[in-house]
Parts: structure tokens; sequence; C-alpha cells
């Protein structure tokens, strides 16, 4: 099974490599493909994720990886997407192979250390099993409800790809990860610190979901921009954690506007609010 999708691929200009969130796959990617038409995304599934047989779950084996999908495709340079635990991701990649990457969009993840926050070796992901096709599509139904999404087109959007997350076997619907890759990613970013050390010269965009500004957060992100002074922090109104599946509009635009642009203005979290 191929452990990537191509989009646009038509477009021979910009190249955009995307990383899915924890749990997730790399059809996630498909409504912001739609709403960048001019660029060229590869997403790339996670090891251990959307029936991939994987048994090395580590980030070393996965970043080489992605340089040998670029390779294979003959992508020398690209822009990086990563959504949660991706955005962690893309900076590892970026740490081990500079000249390969353009620029960076961290998507809701990625601007701290999580050991820093919180810690606990002893907590296991479970992941849902669900006896029936109405319990299914009810819990999905009830998510996609609290999102407060508001067209009809964008709902039945999210629920086919929710529903693509669970597959069916033996008369139970399970979840398309398995829970031994799930967990050794999990921890693997609590316990050890990929974000980028030091400034990168390359242009930065953080999209924050609508989060409550606390304290915790406004740590994070003072932690983060001492890390990079003039990366682009923006937080995403109405924005929810998948934010490539539930606000590909506004991401697409910054996307846009600022990596693909060649503009990596300061940071500016209080103009985005």
């Amino acid at each position: 099974m191929r452990n990537y999708i191509q989009y646009n691929a038509n477009q021979h200009n910009e190249v955009i490599i995307a990383i899915p969130a924890l749990g997730e796959r790399k059809e996630m990617y498909a409504a912001l493909a739609k709403a960048l038409p001019e660029v060229h995304i590869v997403a790339i599934d996670l090891p251990g994720h959307n029936g991939l047989l994987d048994n090395d779950f580590s980030f070393k084996t996965y970043t080489k990886n992605i340089k040998e999908t670029m390779d294979a495709l003959k992508i020398a340079k690209a822009h990086f997407v990563g959504n949660s635990i991706g955005a962690w991701i893309i900076q590892n990649f970026y740490t081990n192979y500079r000249n390969s990457v353009k620029s960076l969009t961290l998507l809701d993840g990625g601007h701290y250390f999580h050991g820093q926050y919180h810690l606990d070796d002893e907590m296991e992901i479970k992941l849902p099993i669900i006896e029936s096709y109405e319990d299914l599509q009810e819990a999905i139904n009830e998510e996609i409800k609290s999102m407060g999404i508001a067209t009809a087109e964008h709902r039945q959007y999210l629920y086919e790809y929710f529903i693509g997350n669970f597959v069916k076997e033996e008369n139970i619907y399970r979840h398309h990860s398995k829970e031994e890759a799930i967990n050794y990613l999990a921890k693997a970013v609590d316990q050890h610190d990929y974000c980028i050390e030091t400034e990168t010269p390359l242009p930065v965009l953080l999209l924050l979901a609508d989060h409550q500004q606390d304290e915790l957060l406004h740590r994070k992100l003072t932690n983060f921009h001492e890390r990079q002074p003039t990366a682009k922090i923006i937080k995403v109104p109405n924005g929810f954690h998948f934010l490539p599946l539930t606000n590909p509009q506004e991401v697409a635009g910054w996307i846009r506007n600022t990596v693909l642009s060649g503009r990596n203005p300061q940071m500016d979290l209080k103009a985005s609010t």
C-alpha cells in the first residue's frame, strides 16, 4: 500500500509535503488541496496508520521515508506543513534535511516541548472499537455538530472523512491506526524535544486553533518566540485542532499570503484575534 497521496500533481511551481495529525490519515489534506489548486501537495501517512503494516515507528525512520518519497517523486525542495504531531515531525525533518525545506507551517502543534508541561509515562491511548454502524454514525454526527460547521457541504465532507477513519472487521468497526504506533509516537513527542532549537532563516508560520488564551498558552508562545523570533503566529477564529479539516480556507489563505508569497512578517497574535 502506498503511504502517500498526491493532489494537484500537474502543478510544478510549488510543492507542499503535508504530514497528518496523530491518528489521522493523509486524506485529511484533500480540502486544503482544493483550496490551494495552484500547489502540488504530497500528503504522507504516519507509520502504522491507514492500514500501513510498519513495525518501526521511529521519527528517524519516518523522516528518512519522507526524504525517500521526495526523491522518488523528484522533489528536491518543498514547503512543509504538519498538523499536531506533524508539526513536530516536520521540524525534525528540517533538522536532518535542511536543504530540502523551503518553509515550515505548523498547524496547532510544534510550538512547545510536551514534557515541559505534562508527562505521564503510564498513560496509554486506547483506540475506539464500535459495534454497530449506527453507533459510529451517531458518534461522528455528534462530533461534527459540536464543531458548529456552517455549511451542509462541509459537514458532509467531514462526515465522509471521519467515517473513513474506521475499518469494518469481524462485525465491528475499528480505528485505522495501530495502538502501538499511536502510543509510540505520542510518547516520543512527549519525551524528546523535536522543536528547532535555534532561529531558522526559513519562513515559519504557526496557525493556532481558537484556544482560550490562558497563561499556559502564553508561556508556550513566549518560549517558541524566543527560539523563532521571526515566525508569524496566527490565531484562527473558530478554529479546531484539525485545522486542515475544519478550516481549510483560512489555512490556505495564510499559507498563500505568507510562506508561498515569500513574505515572513513578525509575530502578531493580537492582530489575528
